[in-house]
């Protein structure tokens, strides 16, 4: 890499916050990328450099997460960009991009707001991808050129946290979606988290990686926030490339945790006792395990993959 801002590269089986299983490319694959083909890449994901900073498209600072991956068989690295930003990118508060190759230069084959999921089908060679936003799924299929959306949702899926409709909050809260600066920090204690600096960082204090809150809302209807506390990086959390933390704001004002562990989580519209959503756990593979809430504690209550139950 050269002077000037770093490409954040992680080379992973799993496909951050896709939950589904792609070849990796090997790290060796990716070195040798200089400055100005890492920053046309960046462009063409939709991240300008302002003073060695990416920039996402509302004009604030980013750093988003970069896969390299073959998702069309051919032996050769796409790159995919994970982004995430409540304040930025609406509902759901994700953003990605799947870039290719060709040539010298990086070209775009779909970006989009919502979380990509990669299916076992393939178009034209590359697999097809479901797109989460709003409650609908739509299936995504490679024309040749770029991908193109269905008309109709596949599915309509479960709203996530950052999708609920929001619930009083104490005035504590800024908007919506987001936490006081005292609450997020309060948050990031409970989960386990210490500050470096301006990054909070989980006990494997990886210095390439830091947390961030991936989503706030009401899951179970008390009318209290919950956050989704989530941490990249391969050193802490191996191929899945992820970790994350679910804690509840109670009565008192403190946090609690109550769940925690490696993977891409996803809350499902189904619920355990107290009307807690049941939450699936993404990893390398096709078959994920869906936890639910007993009453004091999540729980592994079945598999499933694309809403079909399975066998690990």
């Amino acid at each position: 890499m050269t002077r000037g801002f770093r490409l954040r590269i992680r080379i992973f089986g799993l496909v951050a916050a896709c939950g589904c299983f792609i070849v990796p490319i090997a790290a060796g694959a990716q070195t040798g990328m200089g400055k100005a083909e890492a920053a046309q890449l960046y462009a063409a994901a939709g991240f300008q450099i302002v003073n060695d900073q990416p920039v996402n498209r509302c004009g604030k600072p980013a750093k988003p997460r970069v896969t390299f991956v073959d998702i069309n068989g051919d032996k050769r690295p796409e790159a995919l960009f994970i982004d995430g930003d409540p304040s930025c990118y609406g509902f759901s508060g994700r953003y990605f991009a799947l870039l290719v190759k060709e040539g010298a230069a990086w070209r775009q084959v779909v970006h989009g707001t919502g979380t990509a999921q990669a299916l076992s089908s393939r178009t034209a060679g590359w697999l097809d991808l479901r797109v989460t936003e709003s409650g609908c799924a739509r299936d995504h299929r490679y024309d040749g050129r770029a991908y193109k959306a269905s008309a109709d949702c596949a599915t309509k899926a479960p709203a996530t946290a950052a999708q609920a409709t929001p619930q009083p909050q104490d005035p504590g809260a800024k908007t919506a979606g987001a936490l006081s600066a005292a609450d997020e920090a309060a948050a990031f204690k409970a989960a386990g988290f210490k500050k470096h600096g301006a990054v909070w960082r989980s006990e494997c204090n990886d210095p390439n990686n830091s947390g961030s809150i991936d989503s706030v809302g009401d899951l179970n209807g008390d009318g209290l926030p919950e956050a989704l506390v989530i941490e990249g990086g391969s050193m802490c959390y191996g191929m899945t490339g992820q970790g994350y933390v679910l804690l509840t704001k109670l009565a008192d004002g403190s946090w609690k945790v109550m769940t925690g562990g490696t993977g891409i989580v996803d809350f499902l519209k189904t619920k355990g006792s107290g009307g807690w959503p049941d939450i699936r756990v993404g990893g390398p593979g096709f078959c994920f395990p869906v936890e639910r809430f007993n009453g004091k504690e999540y729980k592994v209550q079945r598999w499933e993959y694309d809403g079909k139950a399975c066998k690990r």
